[in-house]
């Protein structure tokens, strides 16, 4: 008789669970619906669980061990810097994310925030809902035509965003160590290094992974390479910017305003920042929409089928541990 498989979804938020139990009940899994917020919350489930799917809560060592039986730990989404990989390593647990499922969301929702910050968006909308109407409150406004473009990442993401920013005739640019020239060309993009990327884009839009080389590559130092009035958005992960870095650069005037999909602290805590009125703010929600999110849940739960058939997941993030199956 086959074993019967539980999994855990760790900190739930969609409207139902319907994709997820219609393919792990045809391997005859049960599906646990967790709603949890910390660490204690997990240790509260039986720790029988072979799969984890998780969204932003921290899979720490602690709950490795706790969930001894885990096979695969996969994330909804693509980064998985809530997961401590050389545990899950060690444990010869799979941690598999989701690479493909929301790169046209990410460009548009990058390019309704850059327009946003160009046409002064939200000055004007705050400006007429005070009673006051003037159409210079927001000067100096400019045309994006002929400006410069940076993209930190050209990854999926930072690809789909070339393509998109095409008819504003924008001069675009890109860092990123692992993409080549030969495929930034491609998409009309020349490819630069960082320093080059900071001191001459007018806009620079971070599409990059969290890492321990992404960490607060927005900090005092490369903020003073970047040209003064410049645009920084960031849909990416809320780490890659020291926020107190901006706060000081967004007060000065040096960059002259933000738009954050992502936050280092989510949700934030009240603080000065918060308070500014150059900066756009939407809830980690860039890679959204109803097709998006039903194409993460059903590619999230074929990864845990795979696995628990006994398959390799089609992207697992260390791959150490199938090496270490052979």
């Amino acid at each position: 008789m086959r074993q019967k498989f539980h999994v855990l979804i760790t900190d739930a938020y969609h409207k139902n669970f319907h994709i997820e139990h219609t393919i792990l009940k045809s391997i005859g899994a049960e599906l646990h619906i967790g709603y949890c917020r910390a660490e204690k919350d997990l240790l509260k489930f039986n720790s029988n669980m072979d799969a984890l799917l998780v969204s932003y809560i921290y899979i720490s060592e602690k709950i490795m061990k706790y969930f001894s039986r885990c096979k695969v730990i996969v994330r909804y989404g693509v980064g998985v810097d809530n997961i401590d990989l050389k545990a899950a390593t060690k444990f010869n647990i799979m941690v598999v994310n989701v690479p493909d499922y929301c790169s046209e969301e990410v460009a548009t929702h990058t390019l309704a925030l850059l327009l946003s910050l160009n046409r002064k968006i939200m000055t004007f909308d705050s400006s007429v809902k005070k009673g006051i109407w003037n159409p210079l409150i927001a000067d100096p406004v400019y045309q994006l035509k002929g400006k410069y473009l940076g993209i930190v990442g050209f990854g999926k993401n930072g690809q789909a965003l070339a393509k998109k920013i095409r008819p504003f005739k924008m001069k675009v640019i890109a860092y990123d160590p692992l993409v080549s020239s030969t495929i930034m060309d491609k998409y009309g993009v020349k490819k630069v290094n960082y320093e080059y990327l900071f001191q001459q884009s007018h806009y620079i839009s971070l599409h990059c992974p969290l890492n321990e080389s992404t960490h607060h590559l927005i900090n005092n130092k490369t903020i003073a390479m970047m040209r003064d009035g410049v645009f920084l958005i960031n849909t990416s992960r809320g780490a890659i910017i020291d926020q107190i870095a901006l706060y000081r650069a967004l007060k000065k005037g040096k960059i002259a305003g933000a738009a954050l999909d992502v936050l280092e602290n989510e949700p934030p805590k009240a603080n000065d920042i918060l308070t500014m009125d150059n900066i756009i703010y939407t809830p980690h929600v860039s890679w959204h929409s109803e097709e998006s999110e039903a194409l993460l849940r059903k590619k999230a739960a074929l990864e845990v089928k795979r696995v628990l058939l006994g398959k390799n997941p089609i992207n697992i993030i260390n791959k150490e541990v199938i090496e270490n199956k052979k």
